[in-house]
Formats: C-alpha cells, structure tokens, sequence
C-alpha cells in the first residue's frame, strides 16, 4: 500500500484543521439555540440604500446579504480543542497530536474566520482561514492558508443526503510526490452539541476510499 509523503501529511493536517470549522450546523439548531452577541444579522436592504433601481437592487441583494446558510456559522464562534489523528497507510497505529482553533464572524457576518494551531512533532503549525456560503453557486466554500505551505487551498461543498454533515471536493497539489491537483474527499459531521468530526479520504488505486485523516473537536467551555 502507498505510503504517505510526510511533508504531503502536514499539507492535509493543516487543511483538516481548517475544514473542521466548517459549516455543520444545521438550520433546526440555529431555531432551536439563540445564536451568539456576535451572530449576523441579514443585511435585507444594503443593496437598496446604494441608490440602485429597485430591481437591479433587489436581484443583487439576494446574493449580497447573509442567509440562514451564514447565520448557522455563528454556532462556531468561540474555542475549541482537537484532537487528529494520522494514518500513514491503512490498518497502521495513527500518529496522534493536539490543536485548538478559534472562529469569529467578519464582514458582516458573510464569513467565518478561522485561526488554528496545531503541534506536530514537537513544532506548532499556524494556519487562517475563511468560510462562507455563496449564495450564487449554492455551494459551501473555504479558503485556507497555513505557514508550512505556500499552496492556497480551496474547495466548495454541500450537504450530504443526511443532513448533518458536509462533503467538500478539494483539489491538492503533492509537491513531495510530483502529484498536481490530486483528488481530495473531506467529510466534516456533528457528532453532537460541543463536538464535530472531520475526515479525509484518499482513492485506492481500485477507487475505492481509505481514511487517511481524522480531527474530533471539543467546544471549550
């Protein structure tokens, strides 16, 4: 069986971290849980009072303005803990390390920010990320930068068929492997109220899945 490239294992460890914020709660949660002092509020007339015509107005604000996709995010905010764990090829002992990571909403509530750390043996990594929902695309976006690659990462997602988790296709350039563009599946799903998982999957050659990567993240409380 292939194994991974350490270097290519800190790339997907630093992208995990980031994914792990990612866009999990579901719309009952948010009725059922008031959302935070920082949770967005919906910008409804921010086209309307640019001075545009009424119409042009109302079709650019449909997309402009946060929606109940963003005001999930705010369930986020705060810190939080991690646990990831590692496999370097299937049925092998996973190599297991500590982070923590902390969201806040900017712009108006349009994005998640992420700031995450992680410590891999014995050295901190740092990685910033963004989150949000397009509303044009119907897609779930990020966009995650960390200081042990120069390669930008950015993926869209949608919900998978049982709501409670998110399915993200991730394009990964493997500079250890000469590898561009690999095919990256991450999967990120509630576990319960304070904890989510995040995983990652890599194709056998038969195409079929194996789990390379696994993030449980715990709300400090």
């Amino acid at each position: 069986m292939r194994r991974i490239d350490p270097i290519a294992s800190i790339t997907v460890v630093a992208l995990a971290v980031a994914l792990a914020v990612a866009l999990a709660a579901p719309a009952s949660r948010a009725a059922s849980k008031p959302a935070p002092e920082s949770a967005p509020r919906p910008v409804r007339g921010a086209a309307a009072d640019s001075g545009m015509p009424p119409q042009l107005a109302e079709e650019i604000g449909k997309y402009a303005d946060p929606g109940p996709q963003h005001a999930d995010l705010a369930y986020f905010v705060g810190h939080w803990t991690s646990t990831t764990r590692v496999w370097a090829e299937p049925g092998s002992k996973p190599v297991e390390f500590p982070g923590s990571a902390e969201y806040s909403l900017i712009l108006g509530g349009r994005f998640l920010q992420l700031d995450s750390r992680a410590t891999v043996g014995g050295v901190e990594g740092h990685g910033l990320g963004l989150y949000g929902y397009d509303r044009f695309k119907e897609k779930y976006s990020f966009y995650y930068l960390h200081d042990a690659d120069t390669q930008a990462l950015v993926g869209l997602g949608d919900r998978d068929s049982t709501g409670t988790g998110i399915a993200f296709e991730v394009a990964m350039d493997m500079p250890a492997s000469g590898e561009h563009a690999k095919p990256i599946r991450a999967v990120l799903r509630r576990l319960g109220p304070d904890r989510h998982v995040f995983q990652m999957f890599e194709k056998y050659l038969d195409g079929r899945d194996w789990k390379v990567l696994e993030i449980t993240f715990d709300r400090v409380k």
